[in-house]
């Protein structure tokens, strides 16, 4: 079976087999390709990424980017549905950088954002010598490899991001001089370009951004006032939250936005947009550690301990007040959380 000139599945048009193989979950792989060349061949590649999306076979997987220990190295872990590990994602192109974004566009593809690297010659934060970047590279699941994209128009970093139908917005965030930048940018994956644009001015660190009924939702830390940009008319208006905030990390989670806000230790703070209405639960202590990084997996709440173990807690919406937190063993980081996405393949 090994000859490249034999069938896929002897006795079935390549077509059928195709169709056939299409349906072989994602944890089965390692041994499926082991079969034939031709097999793994034609797993690796992009068509039968086409195929599996033809059939409607595709699966959701959660890939989480972490830091080592010493903090000098950054790498990707990929979990199934079920919490498999499946490996590893290949690194960003270029050097190890800080304040970027992460998001996910056409269902499948990640897209890295900016950030700041260390160098010489730049500003500073916290004495340490920065420089922004504007680029972007987008990693393809089904050719497992990055790919550069039109950089943003300024480099910026610790700005806030979010998709809106298929449209990433990056709003303000820091340049190189440390400059505080009160515009942002809209990117379109079809024709590759940034466009830049106005935005309300606000003296804000970073905060969060977030799509809801196809409009974007940006919240700035320090401020009470949530901007709302509404593509289709291409105007800003103003919400007051009557309440000032400082998230370190968010998710969202069936239309409502849940937060770590260093104002409320030992609290999940919950942002309901459909009703304006802000609200927080209590997270269950962890002796020697601390939560660290919030996350979605299954429709559910994770919460990431940056030690402990690497612990994971899930916050489960469809169960009663006293079991909602549970300890997840089937997500298993190897190093500290820093940020995770989900993507369709």
């Amino acid at each position: 079976m090994d000859s490249s000139s034999s069938s896929l599945i002897p006795g079935l048009t390549d077509d059928a087999a195709e169709l056939c193989l299409s349906r072989t979950p994602r944890s089965n792989f390692r041994i499926t390709s082991q079969v034939c060349r031709r097999w793994r061949t034609f797993l690796r590649s992009e068509h039968f990424a086409s195929v599996r999306e033809l059939t409607g076979t595709v699966e959701e997987f959660m890939c989480v980017l972490m830091e080592s220990e010493c903090g000098r190295d950054v790498y990707w872990e990929v979990f199934d549905a079920s919490g498999n590990k499946l490996g590893h994602i290949p690194p960003v192109p270029g050097p190890m950088k800080r304040g970027f974004g992460v998001a996910v566009l056409g269902g499948g593809k990640i897209v890295f954002i900016g950030g700041y690297t260390e160098v010489e010659g730049s500003s500073s934060i916290n004495s340490t010598i920065v420089s922004a970047s504007a680029d972007v590279y987008e990693f393809d699941p089904a050719s497992n490899s990055w790919r550069k994209l039109a950089g943003m128009n300024i480099p910026r970093y610790n700005f806030a991001f979010a998709v809106v139908n298929g449209l990433l917005y990056v709003i303000r965030g820091y340049s190189t001089d440390a400059y505080s930048l009160s515009n942002s940018e809209v990117y379109n994956l079809e024709t590759n370009r940034w466009s830049l644009m106005d935005c309300p001015n606000r003296p804000v660190w970073r905060g969060f951004a977030f799509s809801f009924k196809s409009k974007l939702f940006a919240v700035g830390n320090g401020s009470r006032f949530i901007d709302i940009y509404d593509p289709k008319t291409e105007t800003w208006q103003e919400l007051d939250s009557e309440q000032s905030i400082s998230v370190y990390s968010y998710t969202v989670v069936r239309n409502k936005v849940y937060f770590m806000d260093r104002n409320m230790p030992g609290r999940l703070g919950v942002f309901d947009p459909e009703e304006n209405c802000w609200s927080s639960v209590g997270v269950p202590p962890r002796a020697g550690g601390f939560w660290f990084r919030l996350g979605e997996w299954n429709n559910k709440v994770l919460l990431f301990s940056r030690v402990c173990g690497h612990e994971t807690l899930m916050y489960d919406l469809d169960k009663e007040n006293g079991s909602k937190w549970r300890v997840c063993d089937q997500i298993k980081p190897s190093a500290s959380h820093l940020t995770s996405v989900l993507i369709n393949f």
